[in-house]
């Protein structure tokens, strides 16, 4: 069977999630399908129910066995034996829409696209998270700019000239090419979180074609003891760190014109952004834990801080001593702006 969709599943103790997401997978309605099932270290009964899968669907799931290494790892072990035409990265406690390959494959094959942006809705079986559910009910679905094909280049810089809303950074909310994604060589970066940074940057950067659709095709599950809910200020810290100092390291390593060095310092601003974000938010004992790795990799960002918008460069200040907290005061989200000359 020709495989069409090769759906990478890291995952690491989700015995109450994982069926739901498997399920999803297996019953889309386009059958050439297969599921990769990553086991990142999982003792819940997790890494048995992917076994379990295994060997029922010998032809359509994979099933790999690894030490707890964390997400980027699990994922770029998932495409290296990654078998379908295009590749799609689903977290383990989600769930697609029943047509949802089908309909992505149509539209990225009809367009001879490297990447295709789709949205998504929450969904939670937790009452206390009812008033996240209903906040977060529009911030996976795309409203601008749907069925326009461009390049990945272009579709940033024009994100940044008109969106006053957060970049679509998940890797979860597009589907890949697979022989992209061989040609341009992005990996996630390992031994972090916010792993979606890196790759969902470079990978659009490189992109020749790139497509946004408003249809609403996977379900985005709200959970306390997920990433999103449980992660720590130093974990983040880490994982802005380690993506900042990437796109840095490729400002100041490669040959860019004018435009594309513009355009990436632009897109640095959100790690700052967020970093400042998660400090003001956290208490004094994660603070005195993460500030020797906040400061050693602000040295490399005072060189932009003037390319850089008022809240931040507040940031900064204040973490260069130079300003009370009080006077930080960041928005909601990094209202990134790129101007051209």
């Amino acid at each position: 069977m020709q495989i069409r969709v090769s759906v990478i599943i890291p995952f690491y103790n989700v015995v109450d999630y994982l069926k739901e997401c498997i399920d999803s997978v297996l019953t889309q309605t386009l059958p050439e399908v297969e599921a990769i099932l990553v086991d990142d270290g999982s003792d819940d009964g997790s890494e048995a129910l992917a076994d379990e899968y295994g060997r029922k669907y010998p032809d359509r799931v994979k099933v790999i066995h690894q030490k707890n290494q964390g997400a980027s790892v699990a994922r770029n072990a998932g495409l290296d034996i990654a078998k379908g035409d295009y590749v799609h990265f689903l977290d383990s406690d989600d769930r697609l829409k029943k047509n949802a390959m089908q309909f992505l494959v149509d539209e990225a094959t009809s367009k001879g696209l490297d990447i295709l942006f789709f949205s998504a809705e929450v969904f939670s079986s937790d009452p206390l998270l009812a008033g996240d559910v209903v906040s977060h009910k529009d911030e996976f679905i795309i409203r601008s700019d749907t069925g326009v094909v461009m390049n990945g280049r272009e579709s940033l810089i024009k994100f940044y000239e008109t969106t006053k809303n957060e970049y679509p950074v998940a890797a979860w909310r597009r589907l890949y090419n697979r022989g992209f994604l061989e040609k341009c060589g992005v990996r996630f970066p390992e031994g972090v979180i916010h792993e979606d940074e890196h790759f969902g940057f470079f990978t659009q950067y490189y992109a020749e074609k790139i497509e946004q659709i408003s249809e609403i095709l996977l379900e985005r599950r709200l959970r306390r003891n997920s990433v999103m809910y449980s992660k720590k200020l130093m974990d983040s810290v880490l994982g802005y760190k380690c993506v900042y100092l990437k796109l840095i390291d490729f400002i100041e390593q490669t040959e860019l014109s004018d435009e594309d060095r513009k355009l990436m310092i632009t897109h640095s601003e959100r790690h700052i952004f967020h970093t400042i974000l998660f400090y003001l938010e956290a208490d004094e004992k994660e603070r005195l834990e993460c500030r020797p790795v906040i400061d050693s990799y602000m040295e490399r960002a005072y060189k932009y801080q003037s390319f850089y918008s008022e809240p931040v460069q507040r940031g900064m200040k204040f973490f260069a001593g130079e300003l009370p907290e009080d006077e930080i005061k960041l928005p909601t989200f990094p209202f990134l702006c790129y101007e051209r000359d």
